[in-house]
């Protein structure tokens, strides 16, 4: 399978992975005539699919966590946020259940470079969102080999890190245009709105309400709501902040679309020593695959690629399967190459077909 811009879908596409609106099913996996649904598709907020054709046949794009464990996930969360909404207890059990079972998929697999491509539409990227920093904020904890308890307290703080989001309205949330001044100090309140939310349940460590409360603090002091610095931030809302930033950049949204995965780890490199602790940012780079795999890449020869599979010790340099020429011409017979073997090619970008 590959991933497509929606812009791009022509007759006979067929679709590799399902597509949800407001947690059910809106494209099943071969739908047909799935050019009709471009427009829909676009006006929920969906400027990506991944399409199964001849050139990307037999390249698989697998999840970090079952599809189980993560409509289940996101269930707890849209629910989570339902109850504190209409000042409800929330359900800690469930909340600890789907942790859990999100710390069970990510230890299961013994080497993990993530491929983090997720298909959100406008209604649902709060609750994804949510689901991808937990993912992504356990993966970093895993790296620094966290036990499984204290795993389980971080990513219940980055699961629920944006709670307070529930206090703030939706017409500022979802607002397309640049926010006024006013707009962003109102959204600015969240983590405080979120960590007031569940201070009261004594079964939710202080350690995970900390994340909630510190995730939008920064290394160099410029952070919100209390403008900690370096070490007086806590190590979990240095974790979440990070993963946070790193799935609302790699993500389609209302106002523009996803930037490729390079740009955004490029992003967070650059920021180290001043919105983020280097260290853990160095971390965080290593588990993810820069170039994931479905796709479409450009070579240092001209030719046009899809990313096949990763190269665990080598991110920059995966196998992929060259099917275009430099001059733009298809290949009669696609070729496989791994980068690790061919040092004189390189990729140059990723390529937004």
């Amino acid at each position: 399978m590959r991933l497509i811009k929606v812009e791009n879908i022509t007759a006979n596409m067929k679709l590799a992975k399902p597509v949800y609106h407001q947690g059910r099913v809106l494209l099943n996996v071969y739908c047909s005539n799935l050019h009709k649904y471009k427009n829909k598709l676009l006006d929920i907020g969906i400027h990506h699919i991944y399409i199964e054709d001849e050139k990307s046949k037999n390249i698989e794009v697998n999840d970090i966590i079952n599809r189980k464990t993560r409509i289940k996930s996101k269930k707890v969360i849209k629910k989570t946020m339902e109850n504190i909404s209409q000042n409800k207890k929330i359900e800690v059990n469930k909340i600890n259940e789907a942790i859990q079972n999100i710390i069970s998929d990510i230890t299961n697999q013994e080497t993990i470079l993530v491929n983090l491509i997720d298909i959100k539409t406008t209604d649902d990227y709060t609750f994804e969102h949510s689901v991808n920093v937990a993912v992504l904020s356990i993966l970093l904890g895993k790296s620094l080999n966290y036990n499984r308890k204290r795993l389980i307290k971080l990513g219940t703080g980055a699961l629920l890190h944006d709670i307070g989001k529930v206090s703030i309205p939706e017409e500022i949330l979802k607002k397309p245009d640049k926010l006024t001044d006013r707009e962003y100090n109102i959204i600015k309140e969240h983590p405080k709105l979120g960590y007031e939310n569940i201070k009261g349940y004594y079964n939710l460590s202080p350690l995970s309400q900390i994340a909630i409360l510190s995730h939008h603090e920064k290394y160099d002091g410029s952070g919100y709501p209390h403008r900690l610095a370096k070490d007086d931030i806590h190590e979990f809302g240095k974790i979440v902040g990070i993963a946070d930033v790193f799935d609302a950049l790699t993500s389609d949204r209302c106002y523009r679309n996803r930037w490729p995965v390079h740009k955004a780890v490029d992003f967070l490199i650059s920021k180290a020593n001043e919105e983020f602790d280097p260290q853990l940012v160095n971390k965080f780079v290593k588990n993810i695959a820069l170039y994931p795999n479905g796709i479409s890449v450009k070579l240092s020869t001209g030719e046009k690629a899809i990313v096949k599979k990763q190269n665990q010790n080598c991110p920059t340099r995966p196998i992929v399967r060259v099917i275009e020429d430099k001059k733009g011409e298809e290949l009669e017979e696609y070729k496989t190459l791994n980068l690790t073997e061919t040092l004189n090619i390189t990729i140059i970008d990723e390529e937004q077909k």
